[in-house]
This record gives structure tokens, sequence and C-alpha cells, in this order.
């Protein structure tokens, strides 16, 4: 390294990380508070309680702050959280995150690469050239089994995330995060993490209980563990904060035009508005959202029309409104208009954030020439987004609400500048605005949005100018519904995973307060996935087809559980529940208010979906089946989807994406040839082989077929740059190299009258060529299907390859020798009751072929149905656990207990390695036990696979309340995280190198 790092060098990286953004062709500089931050934290390593700053700020760049410091010192926090309570706004900081990412790798400036440099002490060498120096995700709901994000403890990430999504995982229930999978999440982000809570006013809930694990739920000072965890609040509208908190403002340096000219005329632009009551001769809900609809879609093109302004935005208090404001306004030749909220699917959100951001991003070109646009949008946009409007058109809300959204507008305060400011328009509902005798508060605003548009003047004001005093603000903003406290009793409760407890806490009151809430579940679309399937009575069939194409994030919408249970929901008494009656806010955990009064009886019948929860999904037919934080599979003719938004209106068919999941999330090609996936695919490509068709050609069989299909389909394009690739990558696999499955879509009284074939190739994809959108190698890990990895591994090179793992990432966690020696023998000893021969024999697909011991399989996870056949045939009980006897056989050596320092924490790391035996152990009905013998350093290990640990006087229960005691809730599950981690970290390199030892691979 040819730098030694100082503060002096943020300017640069900065610089650097940052080029391209904004119009004025400079290199972008630090604002003086982002510096002066940076100079505090670097010496004192204390980040403040508060960051005190307004909109357009630029408080997102604390995250390039806290990255540096990284570099700086090495006690920074690893781990980076951002969380902010819009889905939208954590999808544009992710952009940040991943851009930064980016530069690290591609920018040749000296000081990016000495930060890189330095970022790299942490982490264990993988011998990977593609690995990179920072990791980055964002974590929003609706999927299990995507954590590619929780891949290395020992890596420097940022992570940017909702409340829900990011709470429930810091809570041991992790929305949409597999049970097992959830202490792993815990322990990542309660340990070696910093939180930025931005707009804390929108998440004082999660705040109170982030202070209170911060100040009193630590791990123990004896346990010996590092503890670098802070919390810090951002916020444009804080409260009153508490004498005692360390609370960082701007300076008379932020004002002034010489140093901060940028800054100075954002923080000096004029927002002119003025309010217009909307009168509604109902007071229905649904007729008052069509009066406020009508008058927004008004207020649009008036101002439009007016020539003045290109962009305005138009928001809205509830996903219905904001969708009938949207029809009202689509296809006007005018100008082009498009609905942007929290319900979208991921992969509909970045294509179109991608299309419209250069137009209505900060720091654009404006020009008069600019084709006009109008974004109708909901509290989605609100805090943080890098949206421009020339001009806002507002429903009423609190006054921090507004003064969120009027930070939307002329953001770099350059049309103030020109001497053109903004003129914006706020809308009330009479019976929204009016205090008459019974008026109920607004279910999310409450008592405030009344309140606030008797405050705000009658006349046209300057809305940047309108700052309310201390007193009044608190009757102004949004309520602050009361938390809990949390008590050691809750923590004890939660940190049981496995089984979960009798009366477990609902951790969405630790999230969002003591309010009825409803937490979102994730709604996927399948086109190969039909009713009559779902309907046949042979629910295997479905979940094969599902497994075939794994289910991710990308395809998966979050929706509040009323409301799909309202959308999919039969005939109650010959009559159906209309869906758009459930009025859909946008705010994380809210109500869905509107026609509430109506509820489903939790007996009424769905329409059926498909739960997915992995080997053990199954079908949903009646409401109370559904449930929060729920994975749900429906059928792509179910409708649901308008304008790339929810729409429970809508019947039209929705775009399936799972192939683009395959490919883009997990780097692996699949294709269903099926005509609904391929729909729009289909004129390009050859006629798509059935296998139907293939049997009724004596000389003909499925690879042949296959192969001569993909032969020809390679030369033509299918219109679907995705559909291409993949069919170009199959085409490139041996047949040896791919697996064809033949799969049932259609049965009829349990007979199959229909099937597919399913192509999927068992080598990874490259990454793509553009490194911002790299996907990091990840491994199956539910307990299911972590040892079907398409690759055999061999035993004792498994357990090598893990124990070395683990001690490395323990001791570059930070952990003092004593337990990254432990660690270490525990990952050498995780997996001995693979030596079952029953094991053993699942493990070569039901057939003994050899006598050297597995530890993995070159079956692969998706083939469901021949990992069932497997087991079957060996028979390996169902739900057989093989570290149950792993702790078995290390348990009755004294020498190994002797090379421990802690033999009772090695002892349970082996057994909740899969995630059980936190605090019982799964009971198992091994109809035919036999003994197991195995040599293993010299030493005779033997026990019966009939362990007994189920049992309540098997030590396993015991051992686990002892080690809660001993590192604490979190410390524990930190433990078990990097033994984990370990074990898929090792898995993966098997996987991709299978036979070369681990230590050739770190090397």
């Amino acid at each position: 390294m040819t730098i030694k790092l100082n503060t002096s060098h943020f300017s640069e990286f900065f610089a650097s990380v940052n080029a391209g953004k904004g119009s004025s062709g400079d290199p972008p500089v630090p604002f003086p508070w982002q510096q002066e931050l940076l100079n505090r934290v670097a010496s004192t390593g204390r980040w403040p309680d508060l960051l005190d700053l307004p909109t357009a700020a630029g408080k997102t760049a604390v995250i390039d702050i806290a990255v540096f410091l990284m570099a700086l010192r090495d006690d920074a926090p690893r781990r980076i959280v951002f969380v902010i309570d819009r889905r939208v706004i954590v999808h544009q900081a992710a952009t940040r995150v991943r851009c930064l990412a980016s530069r690290l790798i591609t920018d040749e400036d000296p000081v990016v690469a000495a930060v890189v440099e330095q970022l790299g002490r942490f982490a264990v060498p993988s011998g990977d050239p593609s690995g990179l120096p920072l990791q980055w995700a964002e974590l929003r709901g609706g999927i299990v089994r995507d954590e590619s994000w929780a891949l290395r403890p020992d890596v420097p990430a940022v992570l940017v995330s909702t409340v829900d999504q990011v709470g429930s995982r810091l809570l041991f229930r992790g929305y949409g995060v597999s049970r097992s999978m959830r202490p792993v999440h815990a322990g990542l982000l309660a340990n070696d993490t910093l939180f930025f809570l931005d707009e804390v006013h929108l998440a004082k809930p999660f705040a109170d209980t982030l202070n209170a694990i911060s100040n009193r739920y630590r791990p123990p000072a004896q346990a010996g563990l590092p503890d670098r965890w802070q919390v810090v609040q951002l916020s444009a509208t804080p409260d009153e904060p508490p004498q005692n908190n360390y609370v960082f403002s701007l300076t008379e340096r932020d004002r002034d035009p010489a140093l901060a000219p940028l800054l100075t005329q954002r923080l000096s632009a004029r927002k002119l508005a003025v309010k217009r009551e909307v009168k509604s001769k109902s007071k229905d809900a649904s007729r008052l959202c069509a009066a406020v609809a009508s008058e927004a879609a008004q207020s649009a093109r008036s101002i439009i029309s007016a020539g003045r302004h290109r962009v305005v935005g138009v928001v809205l208090n509830r996903v219905n409104t904001a969708r009938s404001v949207f029809n009202l306004l689509d296809n006007d030749p005018a100008f082009d208009c498009h609905l942007v909220t929290g319900r979208m699917r991921p992969f509909d959100r970045d294509e179109l954030l991608s299309a419209i951001t250069p137009r209505i991003g900060t720091g654009r070109a404006r020009s008069s020439d600019d084709r006009a646009l109008v974004i109708v949008a909901t509290q989605s946009i609100e805090a943080g987004a890098d949206f421009d409007f020339d001009a806002l058109v507002t429903e009423c809300a609190s006054f921090d609400a507004l003064k969120q959204r009027f930070g939307r507008v002329d953001r770099n305060g350059e049309l103030s500048a020109r001497g053109i400011p903004s003129t914006s328009v706020i809308l009330g509902g009479s019976e929204q605005v009016r205090d008459a005798k019974g008026s109920t508060p607004d279910p999310i605003y409450g008592h405030a949005l009344r309140k606030t548009w008797t405050w705000l003047p009658d006349d046209e004001f300057d809305f940047a100018e309108l700052e309310p005093g201390t007193r009044l603000v608190s009757e102004l903003v949004a309520p602050k519904p009361p938390v809990p406290l949390l008590l050691p009793s809750h923590l004890d409760r939660w940190v049981q995973t496995y089984p979960y407890p009798d009366g477990d806490p609902e951790v969405s009151l630790w999230l969002h307060g003591s309010v009825e809430n409803q937490a979102d579940v994730g709604v996927i679309w399948r086109a190969d996935l039909t009713e009559r399937l779902l309907t046949g009575g042979d629910d295997q069939r479905a979940v094969n087809l599902v497994s075939a194409c794994m289910p991710g994030s990308g395809e998966a919408m979050s929706v509040p559980l009323q409301a799909v249970r309202s959308w999919l929901a039969q005939p109650m008494n010959g009559e159906l529940l209309p869906a758009h009656d459930i009025q859909v806010a946008d705010v994380e955990g809210a109500e869905p208010s509107g026609n509430t009064e109506v509820r489903l009886p939790s007996n009424a019948h769905i329409k059926p979906v498909l739960l997915w929860r992995g080997d053990n999904s199954d079908i949903a037919r009646l409401v109370r089946h559904i449930r929060p934080g729920d994975t749900l599979i429906v059928p792509a003719t179910y409708g649901g989807i308008k304008a790339l938004n929810w729409d429970p209106d809508s019947d039209e068919a929705v775009t399936d994406f799972g192939h683009k999941v395959e490919v883009e999330q997990r780097l692996r090609a699949t294709l269903r040839l099926h005509p609904a996936v391929l729909a729009q695919a289909v004129s390009g490509l050859p006629p798509i082989p059935l296998p139907d068709e293939v049997d009724a050609d004596p000389y003909a069989d499925d690879d042949t077929i296959i192969d001569g299909w993909l032969n020809t389909a390679q030369t033509l394009s299918s219109g679907d740059p995705v559909i291409d690739q993949i069919v170009k990558a199959l085409y490139t696999s041996r047949p040896g190299q791919r697996v064809v499955e033949r799969l049932v879509i259609e049965p009829v009284d349990g007979l199959p009258v229909s099937m597919i074939f399913v192509v999927t190739s068992r080598r990874r994809l490259p990454p793509p060529v553009r490194l911002e959108e790299a996907v990091q190698d990840r491994v199956d890990c539910e307990p299911e299907t972590s040892s079907f990895i398409g690759a055999v591994v061999p035993l004792f090179q498994h357990l090598e390859d893990v124990g070395e793992w683990a001690g490395r990432l323990a001791t570059a966690c930070g952990l003092p020798r004593n337990l990254a020696n432990d660690l270490a023998l525990a990952g050498r000893l995780h997996d001995l009751g693979k030596s079952d021969p029953r094991f053993q024999e699942m493990l070569r697909g039901g057939r003994i072929t050899g006598n050297d011991l597995l530890a993995k399989s070159a079956v692969m996870a998706s083939e469901c149905a021949e990992r069932e056949r497997a087991r079957r045939q060996a028979g390996y009980p169902r739900g057989g656990r093989h570290e149950l006897l792993s702790v078995a056989l290390a348990q009755g050596s004294p020498a190994l207990a002797a090379s421990a320092t802690d033999w009772e924490l090695v002892l349970h790391l082996i057994a909740s390695h899969h995630g059980y035996c936190r605090p019982f152990a799964p009971a198992v009905q091994d109809q035919h036990p036999n003994s197991v013998t195995l040599e293993f350093d010299g030493q005779l290990l033997a026990h019966s696979t009939a362990t007994g640990m189920e049992q309540i006087d098997s030590g396993i229960a015991d051992r686990f309340w002892r080690l809660v005691r001993r590192y604490g809730w979190f410390g524990l599950a930190w433990l078990e995280c990097i033994l984990r981690l370990a074990d898929h970290r090792a898995s993966a390199s098997e996987q991709v190198r299978p036979g070369a030892p681990v230590t050739e691979v770190l090397r």
C-alpha cells in the first residue's frame, strides 16, 4: 500500500465513489458536516446518538463515512445496517450501496485502492479472485431461503432494510426467513453491527427496542466476545432528545455559500404551496377516495398545462387512492405517467426505476423541452427518496410526513434559484380535515392530520419556512404508539427457535408498538402452477414443481396479510368480499383500513395457494392457513398486478419471473419447457418438446430430445435475453452436467394427464459482466437439502474443511483463541453422524457403490423426488437428524472432551448446526435403529442411531440454557452463526471445486 490513510483522504474517496452523480460534471465534495462527522468518529470511535439533519442534507452519505471508517479503525463494526421504513427508499439506498461496492473494485484511484486493501484485512482469504471487498444486500420480505447476504461474518457488509425485515431477524423471528436460519440472522445483526435508523420519527418503537438491546442486553463481559454494536438515529424532524444523548447537527459552516454552495442552495429553496379542500357527498371511504383521486388528477393536469413545471409528483396516503389517480392519468397524450408504490415485485421496481430515474433524479439537467412526466406514488417515496419533483400534489398528512414529501421538491434548490419556485397543492378530504362531531382519527396519521390542516395557512405559503414550535410539533406529528418494555423473559422466549415456546410474544409489538397491525406476506406468481394442480389432491406434485425452480426474493411482492386473504377469499353466503375495499397503506406494519368491519372467519375458504417452506411446503385452503411472514406461490392466472403494482381487481395473467431468479440470484440456468412460462419467447423458439411426444417415439429418450431442441434453440433469438442466456448455458453443458426432469402439471382424479420437462445445469453461471450486479456464490442451507449439492465430497475432507473455515472465521471476527479453537473442533466433529450406513446409502441415490464415507451427494437439492426415493430405498427415517448422532458419538470420547476449553459449547454447536436443539432436539421415529462405529483421530467412537437426544434428560436443553446465560442470548447465536457459515462456506468451495481441500482453496 502506498498511502497511509487518514481523515484528510476522505474527500478524495468521496469524490471517487460518487463520481458522475449530478449534472455539473465537477467531482462531488463532502459537505462540511460530513467531513466533521468523520473526523469526530475517527478520533473517538463513538458515533453520535442522533444526527439532527434536515431533508436534502445528504444523510445517506453516512454509509460512505462508515465504510471509510472501517478502513481507518480496527474496532469499527463489521456490518453497517441502514434502516428506513419505506420500501422504495430502501431500494434507492441499496442502489447507492451497490454502486459503492462496484467502485471499490473498478476505481483506480490510489485512495480507493488503499481503502480496499484495508477492508481486506478483516476477511479470511478465500482464494476467489472475484470476491468483493464489501458485501451489500437489500433486505426485503416475502421469500424463504434467500440468504445470500448472510454468507460471511468476517467480510465488511452494508445492508439496507425496512424495520420489519431487520427487526424481526434481530429478534429471532425473521419474516420470510426459514426457522433453521433465524438464529444465524440474529447472530449476525446483534453483533459487530452499526445501525443507522433513518427518519427515526417513522420508527420510534423500533428505536426504543434497539436502545434496550444496546443498554441492557449485550453479551456478558466475562464471555470474552468483542462488543462492537452501536445505534445511530437520523431525522429531519426529531423529538426532543434525552439530555445525555450525543446530538450532531449542522453548523454555520454548512450554511456558508462559500464553503457549501450546493447545501446552502438546498436549504434556502422556496417551496410555495396552497391547500385545497375536497368535498364528498358521502362519508364512505371508497367515495372519499374517489373524490380525492379525481381532484389530485385534475391538479396534476393543471400544473402540467401551465407549462412552468415538467415533472409533477402526486403523493397519496393509500395504495388504492394512488391506483385510482394513475388510472385517471394513464394514457394522457400530454405527459407520461408511472405508478410507484411499495407494493411491487423487486424485479418490476428495478425495471421501472431504472427507466424513470434519469428523468426525476436529483441533479439532472432540466430543460423546457423535456416531455412532461407525472409520478403517482404513496408514502413509499416519502423519506430519503432521490426523486426531484418540480411540483407536488399531495394528500394532507401529518406535518412530519408533509415535510418529507416537500423534501422531494426542488431538492437542489435549482428552480428557486432561477426565480421559478415550485407551486404545490395540498388536498384534504372534507371528512378527513373537518373537525365535525363524531369524526374519527385517520388510521395512519391520527388526529395529527386534521390538526396539521387547520394549522397550515389558508393563503399561499412557503412550506420551507414553516416551523412549528416545540410544544405544537407534538400535536402535528404522526402518533407514536407505545412500545412494551423489552424484558429478559421476552428474549428467553424468542431465543427458543426450535421448537417455539407456548406464549411466544409477537415481535411486531417491539417493531411498531402496541397497535393493531398486520405484517406482510410475500406473494409469488408462477405460470406453470395451476389451480387445477393445487386442487388435484397430491400436494407433493406442486412442491416438486416449484422446487425445480426455487422461488427468489426478486419475484416476491410484499402485501398486507388482510388484503391477500380478502383477495383469495371464496364466496361466503353467496357473496364475495370486494378485495378493493381493503385500503392498503404503504407504511410498514400499518393496519389496512377501509371496509375492515367485514372480517373473514378463520375457517373461510380461499383459492388454493402453495405455502412455500421448502420440503415442508403445503397447500393453504383456509384463511387461517395464511399467517404473517408466509410466502405464497400462486398461479399466474389469479392476476393481482396491474401497471407493475398490486391490484387485486386485475385478472390479467402475471409474468412469471422464476427463470430470472435462477439466473440473477442463483447463477443457475433452469428452463421450464412450459408454454405459459415461455409465453413471450415461444414464437422465437422451436416447438417445445413434451414428455408424451418423446414416449411416442420408441427410439427417443429425454436427454436426446432435449439435446436436439437446445441445439436448434441456441441458434435462434427468443426475444428475451435471459431466456437466450439460459438456452446457451444449457446447450454448452454436457448431458452429464444437466438434469432433465419430468414434472406433472395437470392431474385429474390423481392421474397425470400432462407433464413438462425442466432442464437444469449442475454448473453455475459466471457472474454478470457488470460488477455492480455480481451475485456471490451461495449454498443451500436448509436442513433437508444441505447434503445434496450436486457434487460428491468425502466425509473426512468435509470435516477438515469446516474445521479450518470455523477456526479462521472465528479469529477474523476477533474471538479469543480458546473460542476459535473450540469452534474449529466443533467443525471437525459436526457431521460424524453421517457415518450412519443408511445415510450413506441415501447420499448415493439409494445404492451402495463405494466404501468411502461421503458428506455430500451428487444428487441436487432441486431433485426433490429423487431425494425422497433415495431416502425410502435406504431406509433412513423421515426427519432423521444426523447431528444428533454426531453429538452422541462425540460425547462418548473423554479425549475429545479434554481437547476443548468449553466442551459444553462444542457439543451444543454440533447439535444446533442445522438450527435444531434450541432448546430441544426433535423426536425421530426410527423403526429400525442400528449401531454405528467410527474411527476418528485414533479414537473409536460408537453409538446406536437411537440416540435418545429427544428425551428431556438428555442434556441438550439444560446445556442450551447454561450457554445462553454464559454467552448471552445474542452471543451464543453469534457463535452458532460462525460455525454454520463455516459449514456453508466449505460446502460452497467443495461444490465449486470438488475434491480440492479447503486449505488449498484458502491458500
